[in-house]
């Protein structure tokens, strides 16, 4: 990856290879050394967890030839790639763009260790990298490698079409990678002999290429604009383990960001570029959009006819409604997968609790709508499976909702009639629960006298004006959201 201009792919880091090996007196040649036995350094991918995964057979390792032949993969490894067919591998262009087909080797490895005996490696005989790829920006980092001889017996995986990927790159849809990358930030030279694989979590537009910050599990990540990512042709990811974020780091580039489960696998994104520093909340990992390099993918001949998906797919939550005690869930029917014959929806509440309602699933492209109730006031997240046969889907993209009720009921804790017909409050106690507040004032109500009244500002103090001298009011105060209205005990006070 690209960390503010720096490629996640090893052959990008060689100058900073060499001057690190020379700082910690390491020849040349060993600048891709064992990782340390210091169980305090952080795999990667950061914070990841060990492979291997049966999810990641089709998993490959890129690496330079000559370095292969004299020291074996695990210190030729330069980046990752996906096995799409016996002979393809998709990785990114940034990995190869610069670099002659013959001087590189791909291979696949038992138990996901580079340093196994029984690994198959072969040459690469060809490298065809997208047209309009863009060094710098990375937009289209996308590339294409021939084998010279294919890798039989091994699990290849399929590229996302559009459709598919309506629903595996939604936002906060689940998704997964794995790579050989560096196993410290401050030692980039150092990659892990055995894969790790990193949970992740698919970003809305909205902060990828829109600049908002996206919350995962309580995590706070800054978003990237639109002048750093192109949505069209980019996704961000990330997770987050134990409270800590979990990132593709260097030596990760190329390799595969995969959405969906079972045979709904499919790659939706290489690992392309991020942040200098890896698994921070400063930004997310960006990877590739595979669904937009549809064309450019068949043309290069990797097979786009993916085998049936003999599970269901999640619906899509396309409208939630709410009132101060229930919602109601709108679903849309997946584009892909076995037809479902029923949709569940889970609504997880701040403490974790799970409130949930099921309906049957009426056929495509019908909706269907959900409806949960008895629920108390606060924010949940909103999350859909379907249910094909007994067999559940995956869960669908999350959505937050706060259920609003009605405000609380304010409290006039202080009130004086002033000389000059003004009376003077203060009021505590003055929440919307979930909706915001529209109109908060105190009134002023007499036996044959208008009633007046003076709006509550920020420091909860209202005036009202105009009052007639001698006469005795009762004043409450009154607050308002789009649920009701809440009103104060009275008050008595006589102008003066």
């Amino acid at each position: 990856m690209t960390r503010s201009g720096l490629t996640r792919s090893g052959l990008a880091w060689s100058a900073v290879i060499a001057l690190a090996a020379a700082l910690v007196t390491a020849p040349p040649s060993h600048a891709v050394d064992s990782p340390p036995a210091d169980t305090r350094v952080t795999p990667r991918v950061v914070n990841g967890e060990p492979g291997p995964s049966a999810d990641f057979d089709s998993l490959i390792a890129i690496g330079d030839r000559q370095r292969y032949r004299t020291m074996g993969m695990y210190k030729a490894q330069i980046c990752g790639g996906t096995l799409v067919s016996p002979s393809l591998v998709i990785t990114a262009a940034h990995c190869v763009d610069k670099t002659s087909a013959t001087s590189l080797v791909a291979g696949t490895f038992p138990d996901g260790d580079l340093t196994s005996a029984g690994g198959r490696v072969v040459n690469i005989v060809s490298i065809a990298v997208h047209p309009r790829y863009k060094r710098g920006s990375e937009r289209n980092d996308i590339a294409v490698v021939t084998l010279a001889e294919p890798l039989l017996g091994v699990d290849t995986l399929t590229p996302a079409t559009s459709d598919e990927a309506e629903t595996l790159t939604a936002a906060r849809a689940p998704a997964s990678v794995a790579g050989w990358g560096a196993i410290n930030q401050r030692e980039p030279w150092r990659f892990t002999s055995v894969y790790r694989i990193g949970q992740l979590v698919v970003f809305p537009t909205s902060s990828c290429g829109g600049g908002e910050p996206f919350t995962i599990d309580g995590v706070r990540f800054l978003g990237y604009g639109p002048g750093a990512v192109d949505a069209r042709v980019m996704l961000c990811a990330e997770g987050v383990r134990d409270g800590t974020p979990v990132d593709s780091c260097v030596g990760d580039s190329g390799g595969p960001l995969v959405g969906g489960t079972g045979t709904g696998r499919r790659l939706i994104g290489v690992v392309s570029w991020g942040l200098a520093e890896c698994g921070t909340r400063d930004g997310a990992g960006v990877y590739t959009r595979v669904s937009a390099m549809t064309q450019f993918l068949i043309d290069a001949g990797v097979p786009f006819t993916p085998e049936p998906i003999d599970q269901p797919l999640p619906p899509t939550i396309t409208k939630v409604t709410s009132t101060t005690a229930r919602m109601t869930v709108t679903l849309s029917p997946a584009a892909m997968g076995i037809r479902a014959d029923e949709y569940v929806v889970s609504a997880r509440d701040r403490a974790g609790d799970i409130t949930t309602c099921a309906v049957a699933a009426p056929p495509p492209p019908e909706t269907a709508t959900c409806t949960i109730t008895d629920l108390a006031t606060g924010r949940y997240v909103v999350s859909a499976i379907s249910v094909a046969e007994g067999i559940p889907s995956i869960p669908s993209a999350e959505r937050t909702v706060t259920l609003a009720g009605l405000p609380s009921r304010p409290r006039i804790v202080f009130a004086s009639a002033e000389p000059g017909r003004v009376a003077g409050f203060v009021v505590a106690n003055i929440r919307g629960n979930g909706s915001p507040i529209i109109t908060k004032r105190v009134r002023c109500s007499a036996p044959g006298r208008p009633a007046r009244s003076g709006p509550i500002d920020a420091d909860r103090v209202a005036l009202v004006y105009r009052l007639s001298v001698g006469t005795t009011y009762s004043c409450v105060a009154i607050v308002t959201n789009a649920n009701g209205t809440a009103t104060s005990a009275k008050v008595r006070l006589t102008a003066r």
